[in-house]
């Protein structure tokens, strides 16, 4: 019977699993990606225990500004948590007395700020003149570091016309919400062929390719320049100009193609049909300017379109 009972015994404590408490580990050193720190970053744990898993989702400290460490006392740690908390005394504590722990972030460095200005610019290149656009920045940009995330950016010109920008300023987002706002100063330059004087020209000369030339200036400096020698063939200068000086279209001006008292042919287009009669011009009339014509036969006094040498038009 005693032996009985003693078996009984052995096999009841056979049958039980012993039990192991949790181990805590501090780290020498912890890295977080967000705003908080929790257990789980600055400590290991030796099994996957709800207790455990619940421990390390516990918020014991604020994290460092991106890219930053902080100190976290890790005795202080646990006093907080054993206080606060209903915690087994089986639970066994170790590892370094202090956790040095760092934030990540994303680091922007000023190449990189200029990289996406010209890459805007670059973006940006199809509404703007055919020249080479670059933007110089008055000063290098401040480096910084962003939090963690997933990273936009969006760069605002301060001309909306883009050339005429002293200013770019750029949002940086991480995860859509708006992380940074900061602005660059400096100056754009565009450079490109523009037409020139070849030598000096006195007021009323007809351009021509003879006394035109094309020379690489910058754009930002100039106002309404020509950018093809064509646009201002057969056109008229209406002041002096110096050798080199860039023709803007509001030098010029186009010759008549038709004069006053000129024998002209008036066409008349009204849905398919097309009538032609025989006029004479009252007023010069440049290409596609409206001038007054009177018709050879009735003697009326008609409004036309002047279409080409000798021709106006009339739509009905």
């Amino acid at each position: 019977m005693v032996i009985k009972s003693l078996l009984i015994i052995v096999l009841f404590f056979s049958s039980v699993i012993p039990c192991t408490a949790l181990q805590i580990t501090f780290r020498e050193k912890g890295n977080v990606d967000g705003a908080i720190v929790t257990l789980g970053d600055i400590a290991r744990f030796d099994n996957e225990s709800e207790l455990a898993v619940a421990l390390a989702s516990q918020i014991v400290a604020q994290s460092p500004p991106p890219g930053e460490s902080v100190s976290l006392n890790a005795l202080a740690i646990k006093k907080h948590l054993v206080t606060t908390l209903s915690l087994p005394g089986s639970i066994i504590w170790k590892g370094s007395q202090t956790v040095l722990t760092k934030r990540s972030g994303i680091y922007i460095g000023s190449k990189k700020i200029l990289e996406i200005i010209a890459e805007f610019l670059r973006k940006s290149s199809e509404n703007l003149p055919d020249a080479e656009i670059r933007f110089i920045s008055g000063a290098q940009p401040i480096p910084f570091i962003l939090p963690a995330g997933n990273l936009t950016y969006e760069v605002i010109p301060s001309n909306p016309g883009i050339l005429g920008s002293s200013r770019f300023s750029l949002i940086f987002r991480v995860d859509n919400r708006v992380a940074k706002n900061m602005s660059v100063r400096g100056r754009i330059e565009a450079l490109a062929p523009v037409v020139v004087a070849a030598r000096k020209l006195p007021k009323g000369t007809v351009l021509s390719s003879v006394n035109l030339t094309l020379t690489t200036k910058n754009l930002n400096d100039l106002r309404d320049p020509g950018l093809s020698l064509s646009d201002f063939s057969g056109k008229k200068l209406t002041r002096n100009i110096k050798a080199g000086t860039p023709i803007s279209h509001s030098m010029v001006v186009s010759l008549p193609v038709i004069r006053r008292g000129e024998r002209v042919k008036i066409v008349i287009r009204s849905g398919t049909m097309h009538l032609s009669a025989i006029g004479i011009a009252r007023s010069d009339g440049i290409r596609n300017q409206m001038i007054r014509v009177q018709n050879s036969n009735s003697k009326k006094i008609i409004l036309c379109r002047v279409a080409a040498a000798g021709l106006v038009e009339v739509i009905l």
